[in-house]
């Protein structure tokens, strides 16, 4: 007896961006945590509303019919090497996060559950469901575009939570710019995992190097830091796209 499977369009991955956001930011009011990793840290609380919104985007895509097409899949062997570039970026962004001292033990663990945990929710979200839901009507750039503008959008929240607009809007900026380059090695290498271990790494970075010297009014550096960082990162996405790549991408099965 053969199971129906879950047809991924537009119009349902944009309903699932809706229930994951309910998820995940609901979740943190709830637990009076906020949505950004620094309140994680500092309360010393493990976020379960993004291991809820992983679990549910994690469902969604084996109920798919396009889970391979959406990167739920081991990557080809041959496409490792198109990740060694920012994955040895972000190493080097621990490497520089600690040159001034360990924060205590407890403190890097708890970041780490909470990196790992965003990254596999937000990269189950945005690089396979949204991404995949786009390329089912638009060609390669626009789906690119279209769904890093909605990645860098749901990080405007962390204003409602943290206080710190300007900041989160920076913060939306540096996503946006994010989420070009991880699209792109995204659809390159077929696979959301690379990226997975790619984007757990970024963010314990980035949080790890703000935990020594936090910002004295109050307001989070992260942004800032997040910004000057992607940069490059949304540089070796656009050329991964370039013209002669996205005439292969666009053969791809959906």
């Amino acid at each position: 007896m053969s199971i129906a499977r879950i047809h991924l369009t537009l119009p349902l991955a944009i309903i699932a961006l809706a229930v994951w956001l309910g998820l995940s930011m609901g979740g943190r009011w709830l637990e009076f945590a906020g949505y950004a990793l620094p309140g994680a840290a500092v309360t010393g609380r493990i976020g379960l509303s993004w291991a809820l919104a992983a679990l549910f985007a994690l469902a969604l895509l084996l109920a798919s019919s396009r889970r391979r097409a959406a990167g739920l899949c081991a990557p080809p062997l041959k496409t490792l090497w198109l990740v060694w570039p920012p994955l040895l970026y972000a190493l080097l962004m621990l490497l520089l996060a600690w040159a001034g001292g360990w924060p205590q033990p407890r403190v890097l663990l708890i970041v780490a559950c909470n990196a790992a945990l965003v990254a596999i929710s937000e990269e189950l979200m945005f690089r396979a469901i949204l991404l995949q839901g786009m390329l089912d009507r638009y060609a390669v750039w626009p789906a690119v575009l279209l769904s890093s503008a909605l990645f860098g959008l749901a990080h405007t929240a962390n204003g409602l939570t943290t206080g710190d607009v300007s900041g989160a809007m920076w913060q939306a900026i540096a996503a946006t710019l994010q989420g070009v380059g991880y699209a792109a090695i995204r659809l390159r290498t077929r696979s959301v995992w690379p990226m997975v271990l790619v984007h757990g790494l970024w963010d314990y970075a980035l949080v790890t190097a703000t935990l020594p010297h936090p910002a004295e009014d109050g307001a989070s550096i992260l942004p800032t830091i997040a910004l000057l960082a992607v940069l490059p990162l949304c540089l070796y996405g656009v050329y991964l796209l370039r013209s002669s790549q996205r005439a292969v991408l666009s053969q791809l099965p959906l």
